[in-house]
């Protein structure tokens, strides 16, 4: 599949916090209690600056002499949204994956530390997690355009993107047993999410016409492999979802799209994100194209990866719905209609597809 145009590139807003009333104060009655620490004190409390359309989190200092915090540099908090592109994925399933997470030493993640049912505290659900040391490429702007990624030398960027994609093929080894409750979400395998896709799809365009995601569907349907079969995906699948320090990755993040997809399906999202955030920009040396970045993940996966061809385009579709929700979700947010009143048709997915269905033909 060709890359995408470079007039269509995307820059979503990072998404604030929602501050509740006394949020501190309150949060700091919390943390007391769970602790044991009546004199635990939140020093500063901040929401990332550079990640995160979907999700609200808070980044919290301390001053605590709890057993459980000594060495810690902080805690996380993750809000269950308001709204949310991912409705499907409660954020009780977030809290329950760092959860198997933390016990597995090949995939660095934050130890949790608790989880509140009660909407009373906040307003809302959430949870609190460790704060891990490190750096997260940057969403907005695309990491391809600046940030501290782009400020590395390349062979240094070389290396964090072949640790990045070891670090997700270990995710990928972890048995697929381990994760059956995502069943009884709605979080099943193939056949599953497809139909979730198309009903996402379906929710998201409101009666207007997508032609290009039509024949995406169409062909993902005609074209669908017979050996498929169930293993862990991440979802979203990228190294914007993960924190390292240096070149080391130590800390993989958020599991917004989590399923039972399949380790494929996380390896075809990564090589159309990265398309994506290069759209306009151009890739930054020393991270390796979409060859080299799958055999850095068959090496590490220990098997071939299978019908690459068929999650790419599941994956444009996905892509395909996601923009076309993003356009009435940022709107909904405040942001001007005009600033983003062409995304649903016109961005990376949609110029990928256009260049494989209707290659010369303008976009509309």
């Amino acid at each position: 599949m060709n890359e995408p145009s470079a007039k269509h590139s995307i820059v979503p807003p990072v998404r604030g916090v929602t501050m509740a009333k006394n949020m501190q104060a309150i949060l700091t009655g919390w943390l007391r209690n769970r602790f044991g620490d009546p004199a635990l004190t939140i020093t500063s409390m901040t929401s990332p600056g550079s990640a995160g359309v979907n999700n609200e989190t808070l980044i919290l200092s301390l001053d605590s002499d709890a057993l459980q915090l000594q060495g810690l540099t902080g805690l996380v908090v993750r809000l269950e949204p308001p709204t949310s592109l991912f409705s499907a994925v409660d954020i009780s399933v977030h809290y329950r994956l760092y959860r198997a997470m933390q016990d597995e030493p090949s995939v660095p993640s934050p130890r949790v530390f608790g989880f509140e049912e009660d909407i009373g505290v906040l307003g809302r659900r959430f949870f609190v997690m460790e704060r891990l040391e490190g750096r997260i490429p940057s969403d907005n702007p695309p990491y391809h355009q600046s940030g501290w990624l782009a400020e590395m030398a390349a062979d240094e960027r070389a290396v964090l993107w072949r640790d990045a994609i070891r670090t997700m093929a270990q995710l990928h080894r972890l048995p697929v047993e381990r994760f059956a409750f995502l069943k009884r979400h709605g979080l099943g395998g193939v056949s599953e999410q497809l139909s979730y896709l198309r009903r996402y799809f379906d929710d998201a365009r409101v009666g207007r016409d997508y032609p290009l995601l039509e024949r995406a569907w169409a062909w993902l349907q005609d074209n669908r492999p017979d050996d498929l079969e169930d293993g862990f995906s991440w979802g979203d699948a990228r190294c914007a979802n993960m924190l390292f320090d240096g070149t080391c990755c130590v800390g993989v993040l958020d599991w917004d799209m989590v399923s039972l997809a399949g380790a494929e399906a996380d390896l075809g999202w990564w090589l159309v994100h990265d398309w994506v955030s290069s759209a306009g920009i151009g890739r930054l040396s020393g991270l390796s194209g979409p060859v080299e970045t799958i055999r850095i993940w068959e090496e590490a996966a220990g098997r071939p990866a299978r019908n690459m061809e068929y999650w790419l385009m599941y994956n444009l579709f996905r892509l395909g719905g996601i923009m076309i929700l993003l356009k009435r979700f940022l709107t909904d947010g405040g942001t001007p209609p005009e600033a983003v009143a062409d995304i649903d048709w016109r961005n990376p997915a949609m110029s990928i597809l256009q260049s494989r269905f209707d290659p010369g033909q303008p976009m509309g």
